[in-house]
C-alpha cells in the first residue's frame, strides 16, 4: 500500500469541486496502460482509491491517490508520478497546475496490522472525518448514515480481497467488532456527489466511534479504520467518493 499526494493550482476566480476528483480519475485512466485500465473498468472492487479536497491553509487542492496493492502500485502510481506540471480538464476546460508531489513510505499489510496488534495503548476512541462526501448502497437504495455495521463490513471486504496475508474471515466478524463500538459523537450533513449528471445522495462530516474494553476487538478494529484512509469508505472510493482521515485518541477531546 501506499499514499501519493498531489497539491493543484488552479487559474484566479476558478474553484474546483469535490466531484471534480472523478475528473482526474478520467486523466489518470488517460495515462496508464490500456490493457490494465481496461481491467480495472471490469473490475468490481478497484485496488486504490483517490479523492481531492479543499487546502483552505495553503489555498491549494489536495489530490490524494493510494493504491491497495502491489500491482496497483506498479501500474497505477510511476504513471501518476509522472503526470505533466500542467494537463487541462477537458470536461470543464479548466488547466490544474500540479505545485508539489509527495510519495509517502509504502507499507505492507504485514506492517500495518503489526502497528495496531503490538501497540498497547489503551485507545478510547476513532475519530472519522470524511473528507468527500461518502454513501453506500443497499438493497437497491443508497444509506447516507455511517452506519457501523456498514463501515467494518466495506472495510473487512477490501482487506480480505487485496490482503496478501492476515486475512480477517472468523465467522460472524463484522457482529462481534459491531458489538465492541458505538457511536460517541457526529456533525454529519448531507452533501450528495455528481458524478456524470446523477447526483448520489451522500454525507460529510465527522465521526467518532467509541472502544469498549475488549483489547483484541480493539486492536482489529484500529486496524481497519487506519486502513480507510488507503481504501476508502463507502461506494465510488475510485471516483472521489469516501475519502478518509482517521484519528485514534486515548480520552475524550472535542
Amino acid at each position: 500500500m501506499q499514499i501519493l499526494k498531489f497539491k493543484l493550482s488552479v487559474p484566479q476566480g476558478v474553484r474546483l469541486q469535490q466531484a471534480t476528483g472523478s475528473l482526474l480519475h478520467g486523466v489518470l485512466m488517460e495515462h496508464i496502460d490500456k490493457d490494465y485500465a481496461t481491467a480495472l473498468h471490469e473490475q468490481r472492487l478497484r485496488p486504490y482509491s483517490q479523492y481531492l479536497a479543499y487546502n483552505k491553509e495553503e489555498n491549494v487542492w489536495d489530490w490524494q491517490l493510494a493504491v491497495l496493492n502491489e500491482q496497483a502500485q506498479q501500474e497505477l502510481l510511476a504513471p501518476a508520478w509522472a503526470l505533466p506540471n500542467k494537463f487541462l480538464l477537458k470536461h470543464n476546460n479548466v488547466e490544474v497546475e500540479i505545485v508539489d508531489r509527495k510519495l509517502l513510505p509504502a507499507i505492507t499489510y504485514d506492517e500495518l496490522a503489526g502497528k495496531h496488534f503490538l501497540n498497547d495503548s489503551k485507545l478510547r476512541y476513532i475519530d472519522l472525518q470524511f473528507v468527500t462526501s461518502c454513501s453506500f448502497k443497499r438493497d437497491g437504495g443508497y444509506v447516507i448514515f455511517p452506519q457501523p455495521e456498514l463501515l467494518i463490513s466495506g472495510l473487512l471486504r477490501k482487506w480480505n480481497i487485496f490482503a496478501d496475508s492476515n486475512k480477517l474471515q472468523e465467522r460472524n466478524l463484522v457482529a462481534s467488532l459491531c458489538s465492541e463500538i458505538y457511536v460517541a459523537d457526529y456533525r454529519m450533513q448531507m452533501q450528495s456527489f455528481p458524478i456524470e449528471g446523477i447526483r448520489i445522495p451522500a454525507f460529510r462530516g465527522t465521526y467518532r466511534l467509541g472502544l469498549r474494553n475488549n483489547m483484541m476487538a480493539n486492536k482489529v478494529l484500529t486496524m481497519l479504520f487506519d486502513y480507510a484512509q488507503y481504501s476508502g469508505i463507502g461506494i465510488k472510493t475510485a471516483l472521489g467518493m469516501g475519502g478518509i482521515r482517521t484519528s485514534f485518541l486515548q480520552s475524550w477531546k472535542a
